[in-house]
């Protein structure tokens, strides 16, 4: 089957494509259709070698044989003037409808910019002494409410789509790091510590049992024992 490689370009996109000389016209809007985005009815092309107009190629029962179409000479796809059907512009980012949140809903969310700069002092939310720091005294002091001693739980492993279970035996601060922890006792050995830290003992556990986590990795609740989630987890 002879096969012509044309450039087809539009207002929204630019590939190269083959096409079966023997298809006809009719055919090939339908194919542009689904490249281009610009229903077949409402297509004008136009054949160019380079900067050169060669021909408009059109009559939907004519093959694109009768054309003189080379190989790498430019398809240009248009909408047509007067065809009734509004062509779409994609590359126009003001017909896109935007998602606006009021300013004080946007504040109660967690996982925001904002959120990020108030929680570590940046930009505004600064204070002069700590606005370059985030390790500041009260750290996750605000996650760490609601988490106790002696509660099942459930750590997530950052970065996949991991949990770890065991017992909270420790909330507060360390020695080794300013900010709020949580010292866990995991139900199997994928830990890092006994409860020991750099000489302290926050708790008390099997060998490689404990681990501190930020309170923002630990969900409290009714996590009862089952085999070990292994994947690499960020722990002191």
């Amino acid at each position: 089957m002879s096969v012509v490689t044309l450039h087809v370009e539009s207002r929204n996109s630019a590939s190269e494509r083959r096409f079966p000389k023997a298809m006809t016209i009719g055919e090939l809007r339908a194919r542009l259709e689904l490249m281009v985005g610009i229903p077949a009815g409402a297509q004008r092309l136009t054949l160019h070698n380079g900067d050169d107009l060669v021909c408009e190629v059109a009559g939907d029962e004519r093959r694109l044989e009768s054309f003189p179409a080379d190989d790498y000479m430019v398809l240009r796809v248009a909408g047509a003037a007067g065809a009734g059907a509004a062509v779409p512009d994609y590359n126009d980012v003001s017909q896109v409808q935007k998602f606006e949140m009021e300013d004080a809903e946007y504040d109660k969310l967690g996982n925001t910019v904002r959120a990020f700069k108030r929680r570590y002092h940046l930009g505004r939310f600064g204070d002069g002494e700590s606005a370059m720091s985030v390790d500041v005294e009260d750290e996750f002091e605000q996650e760490a409410r609601g988490i106790t001693a002696g509660s099942r739980c459930e750590v997530a492993v950052p970065g996949a789509d991991l949990r770890r279970r065991g017992t909270v035996r420790f909330v507060g601060k360390t020695d080794f790091r300013r900010g709020y922890w949580v010292g866990v006792e995991y139900d199997e050995p994928v830990g890092k510590n006994d409860g020991t830290v750099d000489g302290r003992t926050y708790f008390t556990c099997a060998p490689e049992h404990g681990s501190f986590v930020r309170p923002d990795k630990v969900a409290v609740g009714d996590y009862p024992e089952e085999d070990p989630f292994a994947s690499d987890l960020e722990e002191m």
